[in-house]
C-alpha cells in the first residue's frame, strides 16, 4: 500500500492556552486495485492525557467550515470542562459531532458532551418520546 498525505497544522489559542488541529487529506493506493481512497479529517491533536478526536469531512468548503467550527466547540467546551464550568451541550452540537465524526462511540459522545447514552440515542433515533 502506497500513502500519499497532505497535511495542515493549525493552533486554536484560547487565552494564554492553545491546541493545535490538523487538517489532513490522505490517499491510499493499493497494489492491484484501481480504486483510491480519499480520506479528509480534522483532528484535534492530543495534549496531556486527552485522545485524539477526528472528524471527517467532505471535499467541499462548507463541510470543512462546519468540522472545524466543531473542533473549536469541543475545544473550548474541554476548557470549560477542566475549569469547572458545566455546560452541557445542546442537540445542534450532538448532531454535528456525531455527523462529523462516524468513528465516535455513544460512550465517548456521552463523556463529551454531558447527556446520557440513552439520551443521546433518543435524540439521534429521533424517538418521539424525546424532549429537549
Amino acid at each position: 500500500m502506497r500513502s500519499h498525505m497532505n497535511n495542515i497544522r493549525v493552533t486554536h489559542l484560547l487565552g494564554c492556552q492553545s491546541e493545535d488541529i490538523s487538517i489532513a487529506q490522505h490517499q491510499e493506493f493499493e497494489g492491484g486495485v484501481s480504486e483510491v481512497t480519499s480520506v479528509q479529517e480534522v483532528a484535534i491533536l492530543p495534549s496531556g492525557s486527552d485522545d485524539w478526536v477526528i472528524m471527517r469531512y467532505d471535499n467541499t468548503l462548507d463541510s470543512l467550515i462546519e468540522t472545524l467550527q466543531n473542533a473549536r466547540t469541543i475545544i473550548e467546551k474541554r476548557r470549560d470542562i477542566e475549569h469547572h464550568i458545566p455546560k452541557v451541550w445542546d442537540a445542534d452540537d450532538i448532531i454535528d459531532t456525531y455527523d462529523s465524526s462516524p468513528d465516535i462511540t455513544l460512550k465517548e459522545l456521552s463523556l463529551r458532551s454531558g447527556w446520557s447514552v440513552g439520551e443521546l440515542l433518543s435524540l439521534l433515533t429521533h424517538d418521539a418520546n424525546y424532549h429537549d
